[in-house]
Parts: C-alpha cells; structure tokens; sequence
C-alpha cells in the first residue's frame, strides 16, 4: 500500500485551492477521519493548532524530535510522541528560551531532572499532603490529589493551574475548562510543558538564565540545591546534544 513520505503533507496543502469544491469537500472528509480518530487532534488547544496560530517565528536552533530525546534521556525515541515534542517547542518558543541556546540548555537540563529523564509528567505522591494548603489556593475538598505536581517543573496547585488557564484564555484565545475540572490527570497528558509556561514568565527565568546563569536557573526552580550534581550531569548532556 503506498503511503505519504515525510513531509508529503505540506506538498499537499501546497495545491490546496478553496475555489475548487472537491478540494474543500476533501479536506473536510481528511478533518473528519482525523477527528473519528481523536477529537482532540482538531481541538483550538492542541498543541500543533496553537504553535501554528502563534505570531512568534521560531528560531533555527534546537529542534525537538523524538530521537532529540531519545539522546537526551538514553529511553527509546518511540516513547516519545509527536504532541509531546511540539508542546515542548511550544514552551521554548512562547518563553523566549529558543532565541537563547545556552539558556535553553539550563531549562531543559533542570526538566530532565524534576521529571526524572521525562518518565513522570505528574507526581508520584498522592497531593494528600496539598489539601487545603492556602499558599497553593487548594481551597476546595480533593483539591490536593487534583492539582498535585503536574509536567516537568512539577506545577502544583489550584492557583497555579488557575493562572495557566486564564494566561491561556487570555494570551492564546483558548478556553479549555478541563484543565480546571480534571487538574493534574488531564493536563498532564494535553499541555505537559505549557503548564510551566506561566510559571516561568511569572518567575522572570530567562532573565535569570541570562543575566546570572546555571546555578541561578537551579535555585530558582529548586528553591534550593536539591539535586544539583545531577543537574550539572543533565547540563553536560544539553550542552551535547542540544546544538
């Protein structure tokens, strides 16, 4: 059975013409079996729909891919799929960190050791110990396991997933209430890099990566020097492989 090649599809869209009524009723029959596959996929907030809409022009530095990772973490390149390497551009790219190689390197190594090499996008723990906590706004009952660490900088709290849903609302015109009602188990899956987006915003850390370096990076994401020889470990990895 003969099937596209890589990049077969941009060809496509190449010859697209909206005034031929057989072109349009095709793409709409391609939107359709897309979406019989996974709704989600055509969905404003998938992740392809928004580095798509965005107004900002990626760089030509790193280029996320599977095997990006793959040589990153020493785990099979399959294990990584194709949302979750274009939410990862998409956290470099709406960040700034992709105009900035050697920054992107001090994120990324400080990813790769909270998430423990990406093998957990929520946190272990239950969120128990969240319950009620003000300092997190996890004011409603079961709102510690719901909100519990989230992505790779481990983004906790009610408050916090507050604040992504309205930066995204309002930054990128997506309105997406699960991220609200399901918390950690749903965002994990949908947006997890994007999750750190307005916490790293917030937390200036490019400007820290910039102006005062790696182990600035660490701190502020640590909020101490917990893992730091590992950190420097994943930092000579970045330094390698992302080029």
């Amino acid at each position: 059975m003969s099937r596209f090649e890589p990049h077969k599809l941009r060809d496509f869209f190449k010859y697209y013409d909206p005034e031929n009524p057989l072109h349009v009723d095709a793409v709409d029959l391609l939107q359709e079996e897309v979406e019989s596959l996974d709704p989600d996929t055509m969905s404003d907030y998938a992740a392809w729909a928004r580095m798509y809409r965005s107004k900002t022009k990626e760089n030509g530095g790193t280029k996320f891919t599977p095997f990006l990772f793959e040589s990153l973490t020493e785990r099979p390149a399959r294990q990584f799929s194709v949302e979750f390497c274009a939410d990862c551009a998409y956290l470099f790219q709406v960040t700034g960190f992709s105009n900035h190689q050697e920054a992107s390197r001090m994120l990324m190594s400080n990813l790769l050791h909270e998430s423990m090499d990406f093998k957990y996008n929520q946190e272990i723990a239950s969120g128990e110990a969240y319950e009620y906590r003000s300092d997190l706004l996890n004011t409603e009952p079961g709102d510690g396991p719901k909100f519990k660490g989230c992505g790779p900088l481990m983004v906790t709290g009610r408050g916090h997933f507050t604040a992504f849903y309205l930066w995204l609302k309002e930054n990128k015109g997506v309105d997406d209430p699960r991220i609200i009602d399901e918390g950690t188990s749903y965002v994990s899956r949908k947006y997890p890099f994007s999750i750190a987006i307005n916490w790293i915003e917030r937390n200036q850390l490019l400007k820290v990566c910039l102006e005062q370096g790696f182990d600035a990076c660490c701190y502020r994401i640590n909020g101490g020097w917990r893992g730091y020889q590992d950190r420097v470990h994943k930092y000579d990895i970045c330094r390698k492989y992302m080029v």
